[in-house]
C-alpha cells in the first residue's frame, strides 16, 4: 500500500490561519467529518494536546505527528495541516510546527498505526521534499508529491524505521578521559567504537569504565565494606590519560541489517541480553536501536 492512498483531499488543510496547536488539531479533527462525532472534537483535542505535552510527536524539525487510537472509531483516518504561519510549541525549546500530520486508528489497526507513522518517517528523510510540502498551496499537489515519492506503508516494521542516528562515537585510539566526556553526553550509557575507516569494531560502556576503576581483585573481596579503605576510582583516575578505548572496549556487540523485522531485533535484545543493537549495511554504521526505542516507538503510542 502507497502512504498517499491514505489520504483524502478533504482531510488536506493548507494555509490553515492556526495559531495554536489546540486551534490546528481541532480544524483536522473537524475535517474529519461525521467519522468523528461533533461532541467529541473538544475532548479529542484536549487528550492530544496533554498527550503532546507529555510526549512530544516532533519527529522531524518543524514536523509534529499526533496519534490516537479510539474506541468507537470504525476508519482508519490520516489528515494533513500546513498552517499559515509555524504554530509555535509551548514546550521549551520546541520547533515553530510548520506541517502537521494526525493519525486515528481504531483499537483494532494497532500495526497499521505503526507501519503508517514509520512511513511518514522515511518521508521526511528527504528534506526537499519536506520542504515542498511545507510550501505547497492546495491539497492536490501536495498528495500528487507524496505520490511521486513512492512511499510505502510497509507490513512489517523494520529496524531502520526505529533506529536512532549515531551521535557520539569513539575510534579505537580514543583516550579514556576524552571517551568518558562523550560518553556523559550521549543519549545512553553506551557509545559504538569503530576503526580509523569507520567501521564498527566493538562499544564503550559504563560498565567497563566502572569495572576499570575498581579493584583488580575485586571478586575476591568477600565483605564489601573492606572497599571503603580503597581511594575511590583510584585505577581509573592513573590511567584515563594513558589508556586507549581499544583495551577496555567490549566486541560482542550484535548488529542487524536495515531491513530486519522489529521482532526479530527484539528476540535478539532479550536472548542475548542486549541493551543496544547497531545497524549495519554494507559495513557502514546506519543508527542504534535502544532497548528503550522499541518501548516508546512500538509499545507507548
Amino acid at each position: 500500500m502507497k502512504l498517499y492512498s491514505l489520504l483524502n483531499e478533504n482531510h488536506v488543510l493548507i494555509d490553515e490561519p492556526a495559531k495554536t496547536l489546540e486551534e490546528a488539531f481541532r480544524r483536522m479533527l473537524q475535517a474529519f467529518g461525521d467519522a468523528i462525532e461533533p461532541g467529541h472534537v473538544d475532548d479529542l483535542v484536549d487528550e492530544l494536546i496533554a498527550r503532546e505535552q507529555q510526549h512530544p510527536t516532533e519527529i522531524d524539525e518543524a514536523v509534529c505527528l499526533p496519534h490516537m487510537r479510539l474506541d468507537k472509531l470504525e476508519r482508519f483516518l490520516v489528515g494533513l495541516l500546513v498552517p499559515e504561519q509555524p504554530i509555535p510549541q509551548k514546550n521549551e525549546g520546541g520547533q515553530p510546527i510548520s506541517l502537521i500530520f494526525m493519525i486515528l486508528a481504531p483499537r483494532n489497526k494497532n500495526t497499521m498505526m505503526l507501519q503508517t507513522m514509520a512511513a511518514i518517517a522515511r518521508l521526511l528523510k528527504s528534506k526537499k521534499i519536506k520542504q515542498a510540502m511545507i510550501g505547497v498551496r492546495s491539497a492536490g499537489r501536495l498528495i500528487r508529491l507524496i505520490e511521486d515519492s513512492g512511499i510505502d506503508v510497509k507490513k512489517t516494521l523494520v529496524a531502520q524505521d526505529i533506529m536512532s542516528p549515531i551521535t557520539h562515537q569513539v575510534t579505537a585510539n580514543t583516550i579514556l578521559a576524552k571517551a568518558v566526556d562523550l560518553l556523559v553526553d550521549a543519549p545512553d550509557e553506551g557509545i559504538p567504537v569503530v576503526n580509523d575507516h569507520g567501521k564498527l569494531i566493538g562499544e564503550l560502556t559504563s560498565r567497563e569504565l566502572l569495572t576499570l576503576g575498581m579493584p583488580k581483585y575485586l571478586d575476591l573481596i568477600v565483605n564489601p565494606g573492606m572497599l571503603d579503605s580503597f581511594e575511590p576510582f583510584e585505577n581509573f583516575f592513573q590511567n584515563e590519560n594513558t589508556m586507549t578505548v581499544r583495551e577496555v572496549c567490549r566486541r560482542d556487540v550484535i548488529t542487524v541489517e536495515p531491513n530486519t523485522s522489529i521482532v526479530q531485533v527484539t528476540h535478539l535484545m532479550m536472548t542475548a541480553h542486549k541493551r543496544r543493537i547497531y545497524v549495519i549495511e554494507e559495513d557502514d554504521l546506519k543508527g542504534i536501536i535502544y532497548r528503550k526505542s522499541i518501548v516508546v516507538r512500538v509499545l507507548h503510542f
